[in-house]
């Protein structure tokens, strides 16, 4: 077989690109630090990354709902225990208010301490997180009371809210009937205004029921809603320690599986750029003249 001058050129014009190729692939794994990014670098690998890209993006998701949630539990936890407190001070304003010997200016003194505690759990009532009442149920873009410490909650929204994260189904909302509301269906802001009242005709009978029984009901709400939120805390740290460490080991996988070698890289990119110098210096004294460089 017969090799000519174009055979040659051809040949040696073509290794000279396929360098200048590799040597610009190598560039770009350094300057974008990714060792795979199309299938046709490596179809194996790009194939399992973008799935673990996938899961990365639900575990992401995941991580929103969560600390969404922990958000809420923690607001929880903070307004059931002022409400505690607060239903303790009622108690002994109403224990207070039942004695007899009581002066009309001293009974005046309770009712407007009275007065500001229903306003103050009407506030908590109404605690927000964001843009979210919290004490709502699924009318969370609605405040459950309103001024006057009626419950304006819509009846079917009253249903603990839930996440899903990692197969778990986390339940964890409370609303104001969980908190706020007694036994027998009263709501603490109508015993107050009872008590109002009988403090207004002195009626000591009234407020001793108020006090000793419908208040029992409702702090007795307040322990259980506590041991409820502090046992979902519990569980939603857990499934947030078990996202993070997916989270940390699947970017870990990523990494190793995509991310450029740069020791190896850069040692491939000088062995490489001095084949390509060679071959030029090769180049030039393997291909002939040309009419072209006898023209003047």
């Amino acid at each position: 077989m017969r090799i000519t001058d174009k055979m040659i050129r051809d040949r040696v014009l073509g290794n000279i690109q396929s360098s200048i190729a590799k040597i610009a692939k190598l560039h770009d794994q350094i300057s974008s630090g990714v060792m795979v990014r199309y299938p046709s670098d490596n179809a194996v690998v790009a194939t399992r990354a973008a799935k673990i890209q996938s899961r990365l993006r639900e575990i992401e998701q995941y991580k929103g709902n969560v600390d969404y949630a922990q958000n809420i539990l923690n607001s929880y936890d903070t307004s059931l225990q002022e409400v505690s407190s607060v239903y303790q001070r009622l108690r002994e304003l109403l224990v207070q208010a039942a004695n007899g010997v009581l002066t009309a200016d001293q009974r005046q003194v309770i009712k407007d301490e009275i007065k500001e505690i229903k306003a103050h759990l009407i506030q908590i009532a109404n605690t927000q997180v964001g843009t979210d009442y919290v004490f709502a149920g699924y009318e969370s873009d609605k405040a459950p009371v309103d001024d006057d410490g009626d419950i304006v909650m819509d009846p079917n929204a009253s249903k603990p809210r839930f996440i899903n994260a990692l197969g778990y189904k986390i339940e964890y909302g409370l609303t104001v009937n969980d908190i706020f509301m007694t036994k027998t269906g009263v709501s603490v802001f109508k015993l107050i205004d009872m008590s109002l009242g009988a403090l207004e005709s002195n009626d000591q009978a009234m407020l001793l029921k108020a006090s000793l029984l419908s208040l029992d009901s409702l702090e007795d709400s307040v322990a259980k809603s506590l041991a409820r939120v502090g046992g979902t805390q519990r569980m939603v740290e857990m499934v947030s320690l078990r996202i993070e460490d997916l989270n940390n080991f699947m970017n870990e996988y990523i990494s190793k599986e995509v991310d450029t070698d740069l020791p190896k890289t850069l040692m491939e990119l000088s062995t490489n750029q001095a084949a390509l110098t060679a071959a030029l210096k090769s180049a030039a004294n393997i291909l002939t003249a040309t009419l072209v460089d006898f023209v003047e």
